[in-house]
């Protein structure tokens, strides 16, 4: 066992190398020769130390992200050979690849909508083709789901493992496609009509860098980060994370199956803190019930991220603005927010740690409606900091208020939704 674990980690060491050399702009033929050579013995769980070690090292997600192509063409004859996990029907992985199938099938009627454009007489009218393709893409945007139930999910238990790294250059390949789709879509909206020539230049510089993007991660999924799950997570982590899927939604199919796990699993959401049923506060007490009721209420979201920037609640709203999963209860905050935004993350921690902010407030429009988050340092009687404290909350219907409406023109039908 010990000459097989350093038979791997030398592989692995010598895989680092030559990704180092790729990042440093080396000649990628011959450093492709040389992985070929070393990767007659590799498999998946190689690909995946070699992340980890190298974030490990000091080299930026960002970085790894960027190399993240490179390194996967490098490998792909000797990953093709990786057999799709299989899972039985209802298993998180098999909902996963079932997603995939969809996803690749749309993705192919749009390589052949790009490819019958580009076959068109130059001057003819593609705008009738180009309004099929608007449609796949907005189909295509369902993958927000998939990546949704990755990001809130299944990359938690990468980072209790101790293993943020992977995840974190995922996601980032994440809003890599993202940010394709959104502004692919928003230029399509903006011209109403396309000549053959129009149509075959703009899928070439946008439409089909979508579909690549879609279907290199599919492979990346498939090849690489489900089978290390699978090996990774335990049989009650894969329950949690059956359990809390509906409530984020399926991308492009519906589950056909009631997973049932092998093993024995616990079914319990959460545990009563007091024996009697009460929760005693300084000013009076509720019943674990009327408590969870009263956070369900509120007409805002609340989250609370305690001293050591672990989330530790949040409340369970019907219409939350963002979404939230118990998955993500124990999970560092700044996992919780894409990479290119937890700098920010960091500095409002540190400032209210450091005693020099109470509060960040930001407002943005996000479909037609104005959400307002505020964040607040949290601090006990003595000034000391317990956690951040974020609260999101829809501002529409407050902004467009006029006048004034006292108690004493209470109107039943007013309040009705």
């Amino acid at each position: 066992m010990s000459e097989i674990i350093n038979n791997r980690q030398k592989r692995v060491e010598l895989m680092k190398s030559l990704i180092r050399q790729l990042h440093q702009g080396m000649a990628e033929d011959r450093v492709r020769k040389q992985l070929e050579t070393l990767l007659d013995e590799a498999d998946y769980n190689d690909v995946f130390v070699m992340e980890v070690q190298l974030i490990q090292e000091g080299i930026p997600a960002e970085v790894v992200q960027d190399l993240c192509d490179t390194h996967t063409r490098v490998l792909k004859k000797h990953l093709d050979l990786q057999e799709t996990p299989s899972t039985v029907p209802g298993h998180p992985v098999h909902t996963f690849i079932e997603e995939n199938k969809e996803l690749s099938k749309t993705t192919l009627q749009v390589r052949h909508l790009v490819n019958q454009i580009a076959a068109m007489p130059v001057e003819a009218d593609a705008s009738e083709q180009m309004h099929a393709l608007h449609q796949l893409l907005n189909n295509l945007m369902d993958v927000e789901k998939h990546y949704k139930r990755k990001e809130n999910l299944l990359f938690p238990y990468f980072e209790k493992n101790n293993l943020p790294g992977p995840p974190a250059v995922m996601w980032g390949k994440h809003d890599e496609v993202r940010e394709l789709l959104k502004t692919t879509l928003d230029a399509l909206q903006q011209v109403p009509s396309f000549s053959a020539s129009e149509a075959a230049a703009f899928n070439q510089l946008t439409v089909s860098l979508v579909a690549d993007a879609i279907d290199e991660m599919i492979y990346k999924e498939e090849k690489i980060m489900f089978p290390t799950s699978l090996d990774l997570l335990t049989e009650q982590d894969w329950y949690d994370i059956y359990t809390e899927s509906d409530e984020i939604g399926y991308c492009l199919y519906a589950p056909q199956y009631i997973w049932v796990p092998e093993g024995k699993v616990s079914t319990e959401a959460f545990k009563k803190v007091s024996q009697d049923g009460k929760v005693q506060l300084p000013t009076g007490n509720f019943s674990v019930e009327e408590l969870v009721a009263l956070f369900t209420t509120l007409p805002m979201d609340i989250t609370f991220v305690d001293k050591d920037d672990t989330v530790r609640y949040f409340s369970p709203g019907k219409e939350r603005i963002f979404e939230r999963t118990r998955a993500v209860l124990g999970r560092k905050v700044q996992y919780c927010h894409p990479p290119k935004s937890v700098h920010i993350v960091n500095r409002i921690v540190h400032d209210f740690k450091a005693g020099t902010q109470e509060r960040a407030r930001f407002w943005i429009n996000m479909g037609g409606r104005l959400i307002y988050i505020v964040y607040y340092a949290v601090r006990n009687a003595q000034g000391e900091y317990l956690g951040t404290l974020e609260l999101t909350q829809d501002l529409t219907e407050v902004r467009s208020l006029e006048g004034e409406r006292r108690l004493l023109e209470y109107d039943q039908s007013a309040d009705q939704d």
